[in-house]
């Protein structure tokens, strides 16, 4: 019975404890309450010294809060009283008083640390969800100053503020962005709130309504596979929608999202009310890796392309003094860029025309795309040269690219099927390619004819083994290929284990080609842009694909209009990149300034960009005067349309 009673005694005591830290200083009052008028009462009854039993316990109380109290005393039982007093006082009073207002406000820290606070603020870049991709999405975004500068001062904003709703959101999640972003960071300019964009209580934490644009990324590990994150994404998009139904006074923000399946855009385009921009990331994506394959060495120019900061980006202006103007008279207009094509307002969206027809009449809110290293580097002349020749293009023999090219795909993941898909687009070239994979063959081809890949135009074989098996991949000839292409795998936890078995494979890759004659061009597709490092090798190209997707995400924020642009310069037909070898302009060995190439080009039908060394070093948007000597093995990098590739 005693047990029983002391066991409810102690659960009492328990709970009143774990309810806060007011509940223990309420538990700490009432001991020293009860320690005070016992020494009191017990000094009075052993010593009398005092008026009352109220004086006796205040002096009680003065001892236990203040040991300085215990000089004053006099007599053997007041003093052995006292000090216990004191004593006791140390551990009550002033010991458990500092233990509790530590914890409590070690909890407040704690607490605050956790992003727990709704934050008020307006026109802030609100990025929901923490994945591979928000890194580099933060990096592009810090790094594009002016852009960023820009498209604040429409909305009237002061300064860039990035705000990240992340489910975990801890000191290490901190120090990771930190490290990621190296000089770039700037706490000031960054928040980070804990939450799930799937919640509403969690939107409203991060203030998502008043945000100048909200990013949804995808994730290629973080919730299991392609498909879990589409449907996370599209939940999120149903979430602030329906906040737009609850209240129509509130319009929604510009919201820009990346979906892997392509046939899910339609989806979200129906359902969110407000400006929405979408990137199909594996379209996107496998368009850069088809584009690699064709024009070997591409990757180089779409890491600076994509990347701010490392060379000439895509910018995007409006010129109302050149409307009415021919598009092929504006080619000299502006001499420290490129100029690339325009962007006419279609509806609610944006049409790309790049590399169009001379004779193309500027309209009014028709926008100029440009080549440049700087935005400020796309000013027009005030008075500049026009052409004299006519618009029309003439006709001249270029070499063309392989029409057969058998190609040799290692591995298998999401993106195949957008990857094969992309390259039936090309109708006048043929492609012979092999699938490695541990996938089971019938499961493969289950899963393309579900998708709509059209197997015997494209002459699709499957072959079962492991790409990181020598035995496996002898088998197969690699050498007898044109080009090998080894792809992420994404059924791994992390992208650091897919990257170990993608640096795996290559090296087995490599050495089985070592020593023969006939090599294939190797496209990597690689998740960490940490391992880039480790290929070296000139004839082996990576794309981090996260990256891209990261870039692209970032720079459409800022530029609705880039999705389209970037739509049509990678994907199959209108307008791409390519390399014209420099024999097809009878120009080898010739002194010429950059301007002259691109007046050779454009007289052509082309858009010279710059030129591609023997050395495999690239120069983009020269400056005009700017001379070479180019060689035989040297190339043009030009724009052109699909059909004259």
């Amino acid at each position: 019975m005693f047990e029983r009673l002391k066991n409810r005694l102690k659960f009492q005591i328990e709970q009143l404890l774990l309810r806060g830290a007011h509940s223990r200083l309420l538990f700490i009052a009432s001991l020293v309450g009860t320690a005070a008028i016992g020494g009191g009462l017990l000094v009075q009854a052993t010593d009398s010294p005092f008026d009352g039993n109220q004086t006796a316990i205040w002096w009680a109380f003065l001892r236990l809060t203040d040991p300085g109290y215990l000089g004053d005393d006099e007599g053997l039982i007041r003093r052995i009283i006292s000090t216990m007093l004191t004593v006791l006082g140390y551990v009550l009073f002033m010991g458990s008083l500092i233990a509790i207002l530590t914890q409590w406000l070690n909890q407040k820290i704690r607490n605050f640390e956790s992003g727990l606070t709704p934050i008020v603020r307006r026109n802030h870049i609100l990025i929901l969800g923490w994945t591979n991709r928000t890194p580099a999405i933060v990096d592009e975004l810090m790094r594009a100053e002016g852009r960023v500068r820009r498209f604040l001062q429409r909305r009237g904003a002061r300064g860039l503020h990035v705000v990240i709703l992340s489910e975990d959101v801890s000191l290490e999640r901190t120090m990771e962005l930190r490290r990621a972003l190296g000089g770039l960071w700037n706490a000031r300019k960054i928040t980070f709130r804990s939450g799930i964009p799937l919640r509403m209580k969690h939107l409203e934490r991060v203030d998502f309504q008043n945000a100048s644009t909200i990013i949804l990324p995808g994730a290629d590990f973080a919730y299991g596979s392609a498909n879990e994150s589409d449907t996370r994404i599209v939940k999120t998009v149903l979430s602030i929608a329906n906040q737009r139904r609850a209240n129509r006074n509130q319009s929604l923000p510009l919201l820009v999202t990346e979906i892997f399946d392509p046939n899910k855009v339609l989806m979200v385009q129906k359902v969110y009310r407000g400006i929405l921009e979408i990137l199909a990331s594996d379209v996107l994506i496998t368009r850069c890796m088809a584009q690699n394959v064709r024009h070997p060495g591409l990757s180089h120019l779409f890491h600076q392309i994509l990347s701010h900061g490392y060379g000439n980006s895509i910018y995007i202006r409006t010129f109302e003094s050149l409307v009415g103007s021919c598009f092929g008279d504006l080619a000299r207009a502006c001499p420290k860029a490129v100029l690339l094509g325009m962007v006419r307002p279609h509806g609610e969206t944006f049409h790309s025309m790049l590399n169009p027809s001379g004779d193309l009449i500027l309209e009014l809110k028709d926008r100029l795309v440009f080549l440049a290293q700087e935005y400020e580097d796309c000013k027009i002349l005030k008075k500049f040269p026009l052409k004299q020749s006519s618009h029309q293009s003439q006709e001249v023999s270029h070499t063309r690219v392989n029409g057969e090219r058998r190609i040799l795909i290692l591995g298998w993941n999401h993106k195949v099927a957008a990857l094969l898909k992309e390259f039936g687009r090309y109708l006048h070239e043929q492609f012979e390619i092999s699938i490695l994979s541990l996938i089971p063959s019938a499961e493969r081809e289950a899963e393309l004819g579900w998708k709509g890949i059209d197997q015997h135009r494209l002459r699709i074989t499957h072959c079962e083994g492991d790409h990181t098996s020598l035995s496996d991949l002898e088998a197969i000839h690699p050498n007898s290929y044109d080009n090998v292409v080894i792809l992420g795998s994404d059924w791994l936890e992390t992208q650091e284990e897919s990257d170990a078995r993608t640096i795996v494979g290559h090296l087995v890759l490599k050495n089985i080609l070592e020593g023969t004659t006939q090599k294939p061009e190797i496209l990597v597709d690689l998740m960490d842009a940490d391992n880039i490092g480790l290929f070296q090798d000139e004839d082996t190209e990576v794309l981090v694909t996260p990256m891209i997707a990261s870039h692209v995400l970032a720079q459409v924020a800022l530029r609705r209009e880039l999705n389209v642009v970037y739509e049509e310069l990678f994907g199959a037909g209108g307008a791409e990149i390519c390399f014209r070898p420099v024999a097809d302009y009878g120009i080898a060995g010739q002194k010429v300034s950059f301007g002259k190439l691109k007046d050779i080009s454009a007289d052509r039908g082309e858009i010279a960009l710059g030129v591609r060394l023997e050395s495999g070093s690239i120069e983009l948007n020269s400056a005009q005067n700017k001379t070479y000597i180019l060689k035989e093995p040297d190339d043009l990098i030009v724009l052109v349309q699909e059909a004259a590739v």
